[in-house]
């Protein structure tokens, strides 16, 4: 369902409001700013796997088990780190059929 041109325009005035009274949250709501703190978070992750791989393949020939399991424990962290916001999509589209699906937030008489 397509909005129409009054709605179009109400919206926008509502985004410039909010552009206009709060610009830090209307910074962090914008979806260029989500992709590039996913995108940061993701790098930030695989270094830290990178890393704990690294440690992990020193402990081998030093022979220190304690070493190893904090390079495997950097590496699991790292990976947890970088798929964090994987699926949290804000653009995510609604099902194609999703007119014929019953509302379930109306109230039951």
């Amino acid at each position: 369902m397509e909005l129409s041109h009054f709605e179009k325009q109400e919206l926008d005035k509502i985004a410039r409001g909010l552009e206009e009274d709060d610009p830090r949250l209307a910074t962090l709501m914008s979806l260029q700013d989500l992709r590039g703190h996913r995108w940061k978070r993701t790098q930030r992750g695989l270094l830290v796997a990178l890393g704990g791989l690294g440690i992990l393949l020193a402990s081998l020939p030093l022979g220190s088990p304690p070493l190893g399991v904090l390079g495997f424990m950097m590496m699991g962290g790292g990976t947890y780190w970088a798929t964090l916001l994987m699926d949290d999509s804000p653009l995510r589209r609604a099902p194609k059929n999703a007119e014929n699906l019953p509302n379930t937030h109306e109230e039951m008489p």
